[in-house]
């Protein structure tokens, strides 16, 4: 059930309270520090100090020396290019609040059982800034050598988590460019009569995935549930025992999150 905040009656209250918030003083160098954390967020790929500089109206000397403490921080890294995108702390960060939302943890509640009736590594993605991004993983009971962790962003095109989101995104998340090619089209279409995203070392050699949609209460999709194990152990067939409980647990996901199949 969501709470609702009561709205105020007295205007003039609101109007008050509102000019004292912004006349406080704040401390003017975490709100530089955080314009510049806000420029990387909105940027799909990494920044210099010039750019930087550009986009949060500072200095490029102001920038540099920002960032010296961003980067001991460690909410910000350098890269062996001398450019600079979010670091380990940031992702952290975003990882422990993206938990704390009610959604993940039912997710994550359906993963974990999901993982112990098939023994099957699994994963969970929602669709982040830089396309789906990988919030939890849960080894399996033969555990998989694969470097999945969370903040992976997966690729759409080779990932069987990826052509879960290639094909019930809703309009307006993919770029028209993607959408339109062949290529697209074509996992469209494969994944819609499966009704599930399968890859065989598509994207890594000897590992294989199969991935279904967990749609909300305004059937859009949320969550993508992915199991991956060895290429010729795992059955990713449409009527192998991982894709059947596959379905059975993303169904029950979404029914949880408040949708309501269509008749």
């Amino acid at each position: 059930m969501r709470a609702r905040l009561s709205p105020v009656k007295d205007s003039s209250f609101q109007t008050n309270a509102s000019k004292e918030l912004d006349e406080r003083k704040g401390i003017q160098s975490i709100d530089r520090a955080f314009a510049l954390l806000d420029a990387f967020e909105r940027s799909q790929r990494p920044l210099g100090v010039t750019a930087l500089a550009e986009a949060s109206g500072m200095t490029a000397s102001q920038v540099h020396h920002y960032l010296v403490s961003l980067v001991r921080a460690r909410a910000v890294r350098q890269n062996s290019s001398g450019t600079y995108e979010l670091g380990t702390f940031s992702l952290q960060l975003g990882l422990t609040a993206l938990s704390r939302i009610e959604p993940v943890e039912r997710a994550s509640e359906f993963a974990r059982q999901l993982r112990d009736e098939t023994g099957e590594a699994v994963m969970i993605a929602l669709w982040g800034s830089h396309g789906p991004t990988v919030i939890r993983y849960l080894e399996g009971f033969q555990p998989v050598t694969v470097e999945v962790r969370a903040g992976n962003v997966m690729p759409l095109e080779t990932s069987a988590t990826g052509h879960v989101f290639l094909t019930w995104s809703h309009d307006g998340i993919l770029p028209s460019d993607v959408m339109a090619k062949p290529e697209t089209k074509a996992i469209r279409a494969k994944t819609l009569a499966l009704g599930l995203g399968r890859v065989d070392g598509d994207l890594l050699p000897r590992i294989s995935a199969v991935s279904a949609p967990a749609f909300d209460h305004d059937d859009r999709l949320t969550f993508a549930l992915t199991i991956l194990g060895w290429s010729g152990e795992l059955d990713i067939s449409e009527s192998g025992i991982p894709a059947i409980a596959l379905k059975k647990h993303a169904k029950e996901l979404s029914l949880a999150l408040g949708h309501k199949p269509k008749s």
